[in-house]
């Protein structure tokens, strides 16, 4: 049984007792904020009718401080001619915060590996929130990265071997997989996404999370677009949430949460400037949106992305 604590709105965790309409409006009484993610660490589920959304949009100088690095990575990125396929629009730049921000509300800050890190975005994300990052990507060890802010410094651990982790057993306390696992079968062999979810359970300590984003989503609408008129490039592989479960339950993962994102695109790379453009002003806002309109049955069942949270269970957990 999950446990559960009910925050309302109307003058319990907030500073002004007045009915909301909009995410802009919350602002938490001193101490709400700590209170809020120790429950969370606790595994407590938290329910109340703005909670999902003031908890991750609620802009701070730190995220303020993030958008502005990562754009200024995108736009020296543009220069050298590096590809930033997720990164190349404010709304992406602003998922990724979103994406930081989830996690760290999610879990205490600990060993984490960055599964697939690429450019270490999400790597720096993590770190600048308390999280010890431990980056990893498939590739010859003498690999270079463009040089750009994100990249220098960036330390990553690589193998050439399509599923096996350099690491010792229990050596984390999370991984995160961020737009990488639907890749593992399509640029090596079938049957390989299982074997990597086995190797990730094995560096995982009893209890640690498994934190899953961008996992393509099997009837997102934006893909079966793209797939019916060939307007670019679409995934191979994707899932539904029956299916992750199914798999991460195999190699010893109890699934503690499994949302949605990307009903509203994220990556409009490829559409009419005038798109591009509206989305650049609007970021924020759109990002709001999804995160009600991802809450609808059935509506969301047409989203991009399942994002998953599940926790590694310890030997105890398995006894009857």
């Amino acid at each position: 049984m999950t446990r559960a604590v009910f925050l309302d709105h109307d003058g319990t965790i907030n500073e002004k007792v007045i009915y909301l309409d909009s995410v802009e409006q919350f602002r938490l009484l001193p101490g709400a904020g700590k209170a809020i993610r120790i429950l969370n660490w606790d595994r407590w589920s938290i329910r109340g009718p703005l909670f999902p959304y003031f908890r991750r949009m609620s802009m701070t100088d730190l995220d303020r401080a993030d958008y502005d690095f990562l754009f200024d990575n995108a736009r020296a990125g543009k220069a050298l001619n590096v590809s930033f396929i997720h990164m190349d629009q404010p709304i992406g730049l602003w998922n990724y915060i979103r994406i930081a921000n989830d996690i760290a509300h999610q879990i205490p800050p600990g060993r984490i590996l960055d599964w697939g890190c690429g450019y270490g975005q999400m790597t720096h994300l993590l770190q600048r929130r308390g999280f010890s990052v431990t980056a990893f990507d498939i590739g010859p060890a003498n690999k270079t990265l463009p040089d750009i802010p994100v990249c220098r410094g960036l330390q990553v651990v690589r193998t050439q071997h399509p599923t096996k982790l350099p690491f010792e057993d229990a050596s984390f306390n999370a991984v995160l997989s961020c737009g990488v696992l639907e890749h593992v079968d399509e640029f090596s062999e079938p049957g390989n996404e299982s074997k990597s979810l086995a190797e990730i359970a094995r560096v995982l300590r009893p209890g640690g999370a498994i934190l899953i984003y961008q996992l393509p989503q099997r009837y997102a609408w934006q893909e079966a677009i793209i797939r019916r008129f060939r307007l670019g490039y679409a995934h191979p592989r994707r899932y539904t949430a029956g299916e992750i479960a199914q798999m991460l339950h195999r190699v010893g993962f109890q699934v503690k949460r499994i949302g949605r994102a990307n009903l509203v695109p994220k990556n409009l790379t490829g559409m009419p400037s005038q798109l591009r453009a509206l989305y650049s002003r609007l970021s924020r806002p759109l990002i709001a949106a999804d995160m009600l309109l991802v809450r609808v049955p059935l509506l969301n069942q047409l989203a991009g992305v399942l994002e998953i949270t599940a926790y590694r269970v310890s030997q105890d957990d398995e006894r009857p």
